[in-house]
């Protein structure tokens, strides 16, 4: 079985904000100060791994909500499991975002046999994951998610990686426009509802062959 990579939350800086009871500016200014640490997406979005705002809560000895305490522990636990298997792959990997974890789940069941898998929640999520990750050579795309909208996404990430096949799956064809799928700008349109087989065949026509050794 191929290896399904479980990659780590990511807060925003409203997220941050509530939880540390402050305003979104004062987590912004954190940030621009570089007092606290943030990844940024190529969409200009900031991203905190929960342990960097334990860390800094800790450090400025503010209180560390316990569901904060918890996201942090399952980051570390992220961190290792990547550590033993997210360096060596160097097979074209699959990216599956969806809002739905359910859905999620089930894409990753259905595409487990043809190559290593990561999965993101959101648009911004998956941004980061490439930019992270050059070995993402293929994603699957749902349109309707919270905080960026798919077709948004779909921009940036033809804009960073405008060689990546990007599958749109969804139950709402009408809203993307006619440009979009001219342009090539979208691989491939699967329509819900769907069979496993018709994703199984869609997905392994797109996928980049493994380079070479």
């Amino acid at each position: 079985m191929k290896p399904q990579i479980k990659e780590p939350n990511f807060l925003t800086v409203p997220d941050a904000a509530r939880l540390c009871g402050v305003s979104r500016n004062t987590v912004y200014l954190w940030v621009r100060n570089e007092r606290l640490k943030a990844y940024q997406t190529p969409g200009r979005t900031n991203l905190i791994r929960p342990r960097d705002l334990v860390d800094f809560m800790q450090t400025n000895g503010m209180f560390v909500p316990p569901e904060l305490a918890t996201l942090a522990k399952e980051d570390q636990k992220s961190d290792i499991a990547h550590a033993q298997t997210g360096p060596g792959i160097t097979e074209p990997c699959i990216l599956v975002v969806d809002d739905e974890p359910s859905i999620r789940t089930l894409y990753m069941r259905m595409l487990k046999n043809l190559g290593p898998l990561m999965q993101a929640e959101t648009g911004y999520e998956a941004l980061h994951l490439m930019a992270l990750h050059p070995n993402i050579r293929m994603v699957l795309l749902d349109l309707h998610m919270p905080g960026q909208h798919g077709l948004n996404t779909l921009r940036e990430i033809k804009a960073q990686r405008p060689d990546i096949p990007v599958i749109i799956v969804t139950g709402y064809g009408a809203d993307i426009p006619e440009a979009m799928i001219q342009d090539g700008s979208i691989a491939c349109v699967i329509s819900k509802p769907f069979t496993a087989e018709s994703l199984r065949e869609t997905v392994a026509r797109f996928l980049p062959a493994k380079p070479s050794p």
